[in-house]
Formats: structure tokens, sequence, C-alpha cells
């Protein structure tokens, strides 16, 4: 599906210029005015890997600049004829971790270069977000029932909860569209979550274009498990294993195809007692 070019509106598009700010710092780039964004998009179009999607009469040109360690800068160009302009601009970052989701549906804003997927996590929730590399896959990707998708949310701001102002196990887990919640109506992207969650595991990141330190953080929210990419600039809070973390995501993904399930393969994970692999196949009499 489609829609026509959205009509521009100088308050929106203020604050989505600030939101993007936010995301673009939680990949490792200061966009501060029309300047810096466009110099980032001369960058990833002469550093970007092509690719391109035939649409009627229309088509797609993606660029993606790979940083390394899943960091990646997207632009997109809509071709029409004689008509040729740059439609989008956008951080990404490919998540290690892949879900399947299924059912879905996929919504094409063809003239703004975006593609937004909705569907449920095979054992989740239902989920809204970017589709990132829908210029890259084949077409035979969106005729399966389900789709593999590696999943991970940029955050505008993330803060760790101190111990003194929840004691352990008071902390909720939470997924929940930005969009539902009161204080975010009517200034949310409609694939913004808040989610709360406890930690997993983290590391630090680099974008090594600019040598900004970045975080990768793996929450357990309850229902989902959720990888989130952070500027170290927006965390408020000191990390730690077991700590609850709340952060203002804009969620988005990639959708993979086989040879990209099969390269991510890496073996078996030592983290894992041979015990916990036994369990999985306990039957209950």
């Amino acid at each position: 599906m489609s829609k026509p070019v959205r009509e521009p509106t100088p308050d929106r598009d203020a604050q989505s210029g600030a939101m993007m700010a936010e995301l673009f710092e939680a990949v490792g780039f200061e966009i501060t005015d029309e300047d810096s964004y466009n110099l980032l998009v001369e960058d990833v179009e002469f550093n970007g890997q092509r690719s391109r999607v035939e649409r009627g009469d229309a088509a797609l040109a993606g660029r993606c600049w790979k940083l390394g360690d899943g960091l990646e800068v997207w632009s997109v160009l809509y071709e029409r004829g004689a008509e040729v302009y740059y439609a989008d601009c956008r951080p990404a970052f490919r998540s290690r971790y892949v879900r399947v989701v299924a059912p879905w549906e996929l919504t094409e804003y063809q003239e703004d270069g975006e593609a937004i997927v909705r569907g449920t996590i095979q054992g989740g929730p239902e989920v809204i977000f970017e589709l990132q590399n829908v210029t890259e896959l084949n077409q035979n990707a969106f005729r399966e029932s389900h789709l593999h998708v590696a999943l991970a949310g940029i955050a505008y701001n993330a803060r760790v909860h101190s111990q003194g102002s929840r004691r352990e196990g008071e902390v909720t887990p939470q997924f929940e569209l930005a969009e539902r919640l009161p204080e975010f109506a009517g200034q949310a992207c409609e694939n913004d979550y808040i989610v709360t969650g406890r930690v997993l595991a983290w590391r630090d990141l680099q974008n090594p274009a600019t040598a900004s330190t970045l975080v990768w953080i793996y929450l357990d929210a309850g229902n989902i498990r959720v990888e989130v990419l952070a500027s170290r600039g927006a965390l408020a809070g000191q990390l730690k294993i077991g700590a609850a973390v709340t952060a203002n995501i804009w969620l988005q993904g990639h959708v993979l195809e086989e040879a990209d399930i099969t390269a991510r393969y890496e073996g078996v994970d030592r983290s894992y007692e041979t015990g916990d692999f036994w369990a999985r196949l306990r039957r209950e009499n």
C-alpha cells in the first residue's frame, strides 16, 4: 500500500527534526541543522551499499552505510520518471537476536521512503516497527506467512532506576506504544514505545566514523526481550546486570532472508549450562 506525501507543517517538521536528531545521536552522529543532515546524506551516498526495488512506474533506491557492530545509516531515493529526490535518511541498528513475526502486514509510504510492519512476535506481543531494508530484499520474502526479523529499539533517552527509588521486585515490566500514553499523545511516532525491563546484558560500542560512545542493552520486559541502543550521553544512571531500565525507543528492524540467518550462526552459546538444554526436553507427566 502507499499514500500521498504528507503535507509539511512548520510545527510538525520542527518536532520531527528534534526527534530524529536524538535518534541519530543514538548511533553516534550529531545532527544539529539542515547542513549537518545534508552532509550525512552525502556520506551515506558515498559509502553506502546500494539496493533497489521497483514499485510499478516508480522505484526506491536504498543506500546503507554499514559502520560495524550493527550500526547503520540508511537513505532512500524515490524515483519516478524524471522525478528523483531523497525521500528519507534515518539511523539503523541490526540487532543480534532474531524474532519470528506472524501474522504480519506491511504498509509502504513510497514517496516518503518508509515501510512499516505490524505483526505479532511468536510467543510475544504485537509490534509496530520501521522496516529498514525493504530495498535489499527479494520480494519473495513477502510471500511467506512469517518473517524472520532482527528487531531493536533506538533510544531517544534511557535511565537506570536507582536502588533507593525502587526496591528489588517493585519494577513493573512495560512494553507500551508511546502514543497510547497521555504524556505522549500527539507527539509520538506510530512505532515509538516506552519499555521498562531488567538488564540481561550490556556492552559499550563505538561509532568508528565519529568515535562517539554508545551502549547496547538487552532488556527483559516481561512478555518481550528487547535490544536497545542508546547514546552514552542520553543514558542516565549506572548500568549493571539486573538493574531496571526505562527507555523511550523508536522500534525498527530488518527482515532476514535464509542466507542472513545462516550467516549469523556462531555455534553453541557457552554461557548456557548443559542442564539448560536438557530442561527444554523434559516432559511434563
